[in-house]
């Protein structure tokens, strides 16, 4: 009997940056659509905006751009929603406000009591989770790659509250350089939060084994996964030749330890994320076509 299990993430909310999430913290919307996200990274990229917008109350295009990298995309079109523009002080001019858009509060027509914040993220996601038919063009695995900084779980906890209050989200604030000079890095530093889409087991059962297909059937509850999840991300990234993030615990006996799966006895736990993501560490990467592969006998946390 070999005893196997596959764990699939995926971002519920989209990613946004501690400016735009600190708006978020207390929001309703924010509670129903992550209560079931346990797992999140704290990322860091050159910060994203609008440049270039052509709007109207039905209809909005233009370009997604980084500052000072020369990247940039255009998209087109996204329709019917009341706008309101909000700049990124960091790099207003009052000469060119409308190079400096930072997010986008809309009110959508048929939710007249709820107003969102559209990011430039949330344009990249929609578009990636085909939930919104836009063109997109130029190069977009620029604005997809984030470095890590931290890996964390929320299980006792709503993950917005444990962010609000996180002691190492201040230190990660007052010790990180921008990317971007000048830029706010609460611009840069970013939230990633995961939960639990699909959990598959692959077992491999002999005639022998028939006594035990009960077990091989129950599955582990999530707590325990959200756990174990947590410390095979961190153990994978902090082999990077850029040392380790900025977590106290790096895991290395893992996959052994207390609450995890490791007293499930599986011979291999892999992982996964499905959203179309770029996540580095150093030398150390993993995007949305690779997986997490823990094996217990081995005792490797690898890439495959």
């Amino acid at each position: 009997m070999q005893k196997n299990i596959h764990i699939e993430f995926e971002n519920p909310l989209g990613i946004f940056n501690l400016d735009d999430f600190s708006y978020l913290y207390d929001d309703v919307e924010l509670k129903r659509i992550a209560e079931n996200a346990s797992l999140y990274f704290i990322l860091q990229r050159p910060c994203l905006i609008f440049r270039n917008l052509n709007y109207n109350s039905k209809l909005i295009k233009g370009e997604i751009v980084q500052p000072y990298t020369g990247n940039y995309i255009e998209f087109d079109e996204i329709m019917n929603i009341e706008l309101h523009l909000c700049y990124n002080k960091s790099l207003k001019d009052d000469n060119n406000l409308n190079n400096f858009i930072d997010v986008i509060i809309i009110k959508i027509p048929e939710e007249k009591k709820n107003t969102k914040l559209l990011t430039p993220d949330t344009i990249l996601q929609q578009y990636s989770n085909n939930n919104w038919q836009l063109n997109l063009n130029g190069e977009i695995n620029k604005f997809l790659e984030f470095d890590i900084k931290y890996i964390g779980h929320s299980v006792k906890q709503f993950i917005g509250k444990r962010i609000k209050n996180h002691s190492n989200i201040q230190r990660i604030l007052t010790t990180t350089l921008p990317f971007q000079k000048g830029m706010q890095i609460s611009k840069e530093i970013c939230i990633l939060l995961l939960e639990i889409t699909n959990i598959s087991g692959l077992n491999y059962i002999s005639p022998n084994d028939l006594l035990e297909v009960k077990n091989l059937l129950k599955l582990p509850n999530n707590e325990s996964i959200y756990y174990d999840a947590e410390k095979a991300y961190i153990n994978f990234f902090s082999k990077s030749n850029d040392g380790s993030l900025e977590n106290k615990d790096i895991y290395n006996s893992y996959p052994k330890g207390k609450n995890g799966l490791f007293d499930e006895k599986y011979e291999n736990i892999i992982y996964s994320i499905k959203d179309d993501i770029i996540l580095k560490h150093g030398n150390q990467q993993l995007t949305n076509k690779d997986v997490i592969y823990v094996n217990r006998k081995m005792k490797t946390v690898e890439k495959k």
